[in-house]
């Protein structure tokens, strides 16, 4: 297929995107400046999480919702301003409330662009008359992203010994990029939605029929459990580098290389799931966790930092896939909606677990934490899987 000419500009410009978003020179060291430069404990750490969850929370689903009533190039804009206010805060806060409050609006940023850039994209090769080709240019959006965090990562660290607030000033401009990068995409034509209750009754409409969607609240759960499951690693990665004796000098070369790994697995993960299929791919992905959790559990050697590449691993598989499956059932003129919904439920799940594996590594350390990590994640993922399974008949999922 080829993948050139206008009709294929906005998802080569939301490609592009993808990569400006995680631009993120602050990632490999972010929890050093907190500890170091901030003073905080790994519970106000999560607690600082649990508020940026809040927030996305708080926003996730209206925006989701406004980006179907007044376009996702709208919601992205949007998005893109509030992210350069977010860093701007960032880069000059010296306290916990001022960390904070970059925490919220960042959040708000990132609800904005939950959803929207995926619906643009489904919408855009829908208009294309390609929309087979979805999980592929979602997987290649995604690819870009990790790996331009895996190149800002491998410099952050080098900008943080330089000056420690010289990261988070360079995400300033990068964020400035992101909005006159929206600025310039189109959105194909959309029927015109007609709203015949409040626009409040018809956001519960959205929410109670996507809940009561056998399909889509099987392929939610499972996003959410594998999701959260990753997602609460990358807080703990750099503790547990710090334990093992890794010099801060190496934090950046290994995450740009987990991400690299990442970006590159996302680009794989279509083909993975044609050739061994979604359900077997899905199951794979839950196993890595857990072997993840239990290997970092238990090994003291520092190269046992490969271990983290499972988690890499299930996050390129299953992200793209999942987006797949849940488009394939959301409704046309509430996509982005339930694409929102999906990622509110992940942050609220987040909301609950974070502060408590914080609490859990200040009063237990951290190993003990990382093996009820994978108890908990074995337990939470086969539940998933189960339903997941029965509500997707091996027949009725197809991935291109």
């Amino acid at each position: 297929m080829i993948t050139g000419g206008p009709r294929y500009r906005t998802p080569r410009l939301l490609v592009a995107f993808g990569g400006l978003q995680y631009v993120l020179f602050p990632i490999p060291v972010v929890i050093l400046f907190w500890t170091d430069q901030i003073g905080l404990s790994l519970t106000q750490i999560m607690v600082l999480q649990a508020i940026f969850g809040l927030a996305s929370v708080v926003f996730e689903f209206p925006s989701g919702y406004l980006a179907d009533r007044v376009g996702y190039r709208t919601a992205l804009l949007a998005g893109a301003a509030l992210w350069t206010l977010g860093w701007t805060i960032y880069a000059i806060a010296t306290t916990f409330g001022e960390i904070a409050l970059g925490e919220i609006v960042l959040g708000a940023a990132t609800a904005f662009v939950s959803g929207a850039d995926s619906a643009l994209l489904f919408s855009s090769l829908a208009a294309a008359n390609d929309v087979g080709a979805y999980t592929r240019w979602e997987g290649r959006a995604r690819a870009a992203g990790q790996a331009c965090e895996a190149g800002s990562s491998a410099v952050g660290g080098w900008l943080y010994a330089l000056t420690p607030r010289l990261p988070f000033w360079l995400q300033v401009p990068n964020a400035l990029a992101t909005v006159a990068l929206v600025a310039t995409m189109r959105q194909p034509p959309r029927a015109r939605v007609t709203v015949a209750t409040s626009h409040f009754a018809r956001m519960w409409h959205v929410v109670r029929t996507t809940l009561r969607h056998r399909r889509l609240r099987s392929a939610i759960q499972l996003s959410v459990t594998l999701g959260l499951s990753t997602f609460t690693m990358v807080w703990l990665i750099q503790p547990w580098m710090q334990r093992r004796g890794i010099p801060v000098a190496w934090f950046g070369p290994i995450w740009a290389a987990a991400h690299l790994w990442l970006a590159t697995v996302s680009l794989a993960s279509a083909r993975v799931a044609d050739a061994i299929g979604v359900r077997v791919t899905l199951a794979t992905s839950a196993v890595l966790v857990v072997a993840g959790y239990a290997l970092l559990a238990v090994l003291d050697t520092p190269w046992a930092v490969a271990a983290y590449l499972c988690f890499m691993t299930t996050r390129g598989l299953q992200s793209p896939i999942l987006a797949t499956v849940i488009q394939a059932d959301a409704p046309h003129e509430d996509r982005a909606s339930v694409l929102s919904l999906n990622a509110l439920c992940f942050r609220l799940a987040f909301v609950a677990c974070g502060p408590a594996v914080g609490a859990l590594v200040d009063r237990f350390t951290l190993e003990p934490t990382l093996g009820a990590l994978a108890v908990a994640s074995a337990a939470a993922s086969a539940g998933a899987l189960v339903a997941f399974r029965r509500a997707h008949p091996a027949r009725a999922l197809g991935v291109g």
